[in-house]
């Protein structure tokens, strides 16, 4: 039987294959390198644009605004040319004729190429300039004399041309509208010498276009060209490029070729005109073909590396592929757990090489494989049993964090990328009132009311998904089944799974804080800001507000309002026979009355103690007095009865028309006052009319010639500071120093606060005495610094500091300027001021704890003394008022109140600050309550000087 021959398989070498394989991913890593490289190229280049697009519009902004800014406004010049006692109607008569006398040096002074005077009605009156008039202000004019304020615009034909219309004033009425106009041809040439690129201004004709002016235009899109650069070059391109883009002109920039040259179109809209664009024509060939070569370079660097590589691995490959055939010779004995067979070839054909390779690493671990090999199946039983362990650890895991988080007393959540709801805990079914299987897949922004609140939470999501943002924090209110609103604080944040090795989509995991009764508890607090809680009537601090805003009514549309201020008769009997709480329900009543006499439009308060007021606006004398003697005459009917004797009201009354020239809110209020108490003289039950005698009684006149004697003495820097020392009580040194204004008379007397704070308050003036305050701490701080002495100064601030917006900016400037640091002084605030002002004080003192610097809250125990509210403001120090203190040796009551506040003040990690210490035995009583400082007369008067770290060499 003749024999078969066994057909021979083709074959290919380890070396050829391996060769090959290394050739054909050096390819596709040259490959890929040359397209990242192309495409970095690409993102760098287009980035670079944009940075290019963003610096040329800020440039023709800035152009714009430039221009807008260096014009001359000549409407001041109106007040200088009317006399005062010109009328109304003649006041546009001589505004004309002034203007036609100074028209040349006008223009040639303010740039100003053409004007117009209209009057109230829309009326031309004149017009002067290069630039007629044909109904093309109408639109805004319209406006300006409706809204009585200035307006701008640009209007484009042969030329750009920015108008500003201004309306003015002649003895308070609105008499007419001035517009001017400055031409905008410097702005091509600015952005070409800016730019180096072309510069074009194309323009949509409009109702005002002369239709006879013959201007270059580009017919595809209709559009007038008013400049142009290069225009033999870009006439050409811009038709081409209009035929390319016929629907109109690009919003946006486009690329374009031209006549073997790649160009940049960018348009930019002049403000105000959509009508008129400005074109950049720049070319951009060249940055293109840099792209090019380096694409090119790239691939000539992966071929030759290619070819290096292959060159490299033959040589290499050749001999251990010998020793790796030996090698494989020796696996089916392996596989055959032949071990010790194995052991003695390897053993046999072992060489001593003086270079080892990975092939004789690779037989010495061959040795090692044997051993390893035979404890492996102890192992993986070993591992089976270890992974089942951990298995049920993580169950366990598993369950404790879903007992967290369904146990969390806030809503917790996760959305995918595109807002649905894909988990939610136990609390959140509990809140809102649904089941999860109602949540789940639900997009989460269809419990939001609003689109705003909408929009705001979908566009987080988005920027944290897109890693631009790592938090967001969102305050919104959102609604239960039952329709109960909810105000949800919500903290988003991003669940990248992918980077914890976990193939899923990125989530958001949202986290909802319930603040519902909180806002409920600041609602009441902005009420009990701006109400007595006694009657429910306006406190004093808001009535003044309004009191203000009715004298500007008043004097704005010159109508009479009146002024009622009124006391109860005979109230502090009542008190004192009765009891407060008697009393308390005798001034419930008198609210009660007083409401019934007065209208909706009236505001009325308790202006303090027993003292009530009335502001009736738009109301004639006659009514007025009317009303006063209704008030006197019904309050007699109110009365309370404690334990069978009965107290009767009567007041009395000063009544005061407002407004009265060169009379301030405060000189009005004192006015009135003394009218009241006139009427007291008289009897009481009755009323008095202040008269103007009242109105410029001296002593009122005094009281109010105490803030021009303020704004004096801020611009004459008549102020100077006292320091009083605070004594660490355990070891008896000195912390720091409480700075202390004085003012400085005009015969070098030192006036004490309580001189001029009161004023200050009233008028307007303290935030200016509490910066002014501030710096000359700054000063002083410096001085120490320099003589070596290391000492905290504390500051005083006002209620007004912490609600003013630019307090804080203004303090850190300061801080700069004089290259200090913030913790070396510490800021007081008062406990009263601090609550009524609750939202700023905690806004400001973060910030002012952020930078390093410290708070202390002064006088506690005597305004809300409520634990809640100090738990909200983050100071370091709590200063126990000095009434509480002073007797503290002899009132068991002081003793137990200074103790309470010291236990929750430390309690709470603060430190605590004694007031009034005036003796060793006060000092010595406080030592054994635990108190942290003591400051008073007892440790040392406030004093011009550091009367502790004195300076001999100092000029005090």
């Amino acid at each position: 039987m003749p024999s078969v021959k066994k057909q021979k398989q083709p074959s290919l070498s380890l070396v050829w294959k391996t060769i090959l394989a290394v050739g054909f991913a050096t390819a596709l890593a040259s490959g890929a390198i040359v397209l990242f490289g192309q495409f970095s190229l690409n993102q760098n280049y287009q980035q670079e644009r944009s940075r290019v697009h963003r610096f040329y519009r800020q440039a023709f902004q800035g152009i714009l605004e430039g221009i807008k800014n260096d014009r001359v406004d000549i409407g001041w010049l109106i007040p200088a040319f009317i006399d005062d006692k010109t009328s109304p109607q003649n006041a546009l008569e001589v505004i004309d004729h002034f203007i036609d006398n100074n028209w040349f040096k006008i223009e040639v002074e303010s740039d100003i190429e053409s004007a117009f005077l209209f009057s109230t009605d829309g009326k031309l009156i004149a017009s002067w300039g290069n630039t007629p008039y044909q109904g093309q202000f109408s639109e805004w004019l319209d406006y300006v004399i409706t809204h009585e304020s200035p307006f701008d615009n640009i209007l484009c034909e042969e030329r750009c041309v920015h108008f500003h219309a201004t309306p003015f004033l002649h003895h308070g009425s609105f008499i007419g509208v001035f517009i001017f106009g400055i031409d905008l041809a410097d702005t091509v040439l600015k952005m070409r010498d800016l730019t180096g690129s072309g510069i074009s201004i194309l323009t949509l004709p409009h109702e005002f276009t002369n239709p006879k002016k013959e201007l270059l235009s580009i017919p595809p899109w209709q559009a007038n060209i008013v400049a142009l650069t290069d225009s033999e070059r870009n006439i050409g391109l811009l038709n081409a490029f209009s035929r390319q883009y016929p629907d109109g002109i690009p919003d946006h920039p486009k690329i374009f070729k031209f006549v073997n040259r790649t160009y940049e179109i960018i348009p930019f809209p002049f403000n105000g005109n959509n009508n008129t664009v400005l074109l950049i024509i720049e070319d951009i060939s060249r940055g293109l073909d840099e792209i090019k070569k380096a694409t090119a370079l790239y691939a000539i660097n992966g071929l030759l590396s290619l070819l290096l590589s292959g060159g490299v691995l033959l040589l290499l490959l050749i001999g251990p592929t010998q020793k790796l055939k030996r090698l494989i010779a020796l696996l089916p004995l392996i596989a055959k757990k032949q071990y010790d067979l194995v052991a003695k070839l390897l053993l046999h054909s072992k060489k001593h090489s003086f270079f080892k390779d990975e092939i004789d690493v690779l037989e010495s671990a061959s040795h090692q494989l044997i051993s390893t090999l035979k404890q492996l199946d102890d192992e993986v039983n070993l591992r089976t049993q270890r992974l089942s362990e951990q298995a049920l650890e993580l169950q366990i895991e598993k369950n404790f964090i879903d007992n967290i988080l369904n146990s969390a007393q806030v809503i917790i959540m996760t959305v995918d990328s595109v807002g649905r709801i894909k988990s939610v805990n136990q609390y959140a079914q509990y809140l809102l009132q649904y089941t999860e299987a109602e949540l789940l897949n639900t997009d989460f922004v269809e419990f939001i009311p609003t689109e705003e609140h909408r929009g705001m939470i979908e566009s987080s999501i988005t920027q944290l998904l897109d890693k631009h943002n790592n938090t967001f924090q969102y305050e919104c209110p959102i609604y239960s089944v039952d329709g109960a609103q909810l105000y949800i604080s919500w903290f988003l944040s991003p669940l990248v799974l992918k980077e914890l090795g976990i193939d899923a989509d990125p989530e958001v995991l949202i986290v909802g804080l319930d603040l519902t009764d909180r806002r409920k508890s600041e609602k009441q607090l902005t009420w009990l800001a701006e109400h007595d809680p006694l009657t429910g009537l306006y406190n004093r601090r808001k009535f003044e507000k309004e009191f203000e805003h009715a004298i500007n009514m008043a004097n704005r549309y010159h109508h009479s309002s009146a002024l009622i201020f009124f006391d109860v008769d005979q109230f502090k009997y009542v008190n004192d026979s009765s009891g407060h709480q008697i009393g308390d329900e005798l001034l419930v009543k008198v609210a009660e009355k007083l409401r019934s006499f007065t209208r909706d439009t009236d505001v009325i308060a308790r202006f303090g103690g027993d003292e009530f007021i009335v502001m009736a606006p738009e109301i004639s004398q006659q009514a007025a007095e009317d009303l006063v003697q209704k008030i006197c005459t019904g309050m007699t009917s109110v009365s309370i009865t404690d334990n069978n004797q009965q107290h009767r009201v009567s007041v009395s009354a000063g009544l005061l028309m407002f407004p009265e020239p060169n009379c301030s809110a405060q000189d009005l209020l004192a006015t009135a006052d003394v009218a009241m108490y006139k009427a007291k003289e008289s009897g009481r039950g009755g009323w008095r009319l202040a008269n103007s005698e009242d109105i410029h009684r001296s002593e009122i006149k005094t009281k109010v010639n105490w803030k021009a004697k303020i704004e004096q003495a801020l611009n004459d820097r008549q102020f100077k500071l006292f320091y009083q020392p605070i004594m660490h009580i355990r070891d008896k040194t000195i912390s720091h120093y409480e700075c202390l204004l004085r003012m400085i008379g005009s015969n070098d007397e030192i006036i004490p606060p309580g001189m001029f704070i009161e004023v200050a308050e009233q008028t307007g003036l303290i935030f200016q005495l509490d910066m002014c305050v501030v710096e000359l701490a700054f000063v002083k701080q410096v001085e120490l610094i320099e003589q070596g002495i290391d000492i905290r100064l504390s500051i005083n601030l006002s209620g007004e500091t912490l609600s003013n917006v630019d307090a804080f900016s203004k303090i850190d400037k300061l801080l700069r300027s004089y290259g200090l640091d913030a913790h070396k002084f510490i800021f007081e605030v008062t406990e009263t001021q601090a609550v009524t002002n609750l939202q700023s004080a905690h806004e400001f003192i973060n910030k002012i704890n952020n930078i390093g610097g410290s708070f202390a809250l002064d006088d506690f125990g005597v305004g809300f003394s409520s634990m809640s509210y100090l738990r909200q403001l983050p100071v370091e120090y709590l200063k126990i008022d000095g009434s509480f203190v002073k007797n503290i040796n002899s009132s068991l009551d002081d003793q137990l109140f200074v103790n309470a506040i010291n236990s929750v003040g430390q309690g709470m990690g603060l430190k605590t600050i004694a007031e009034f210490v005036e003796n060793d035995a006060i000092f010595e009583k406080l030592g054994t309550l635990g108190v942290d400082y003591a400051q008073g007369y007892g440790i040392g008067k406030p004093m011009p000087f550091l009367e502790f770290h004195k300076n001999d060499d100092a000029d005090y």
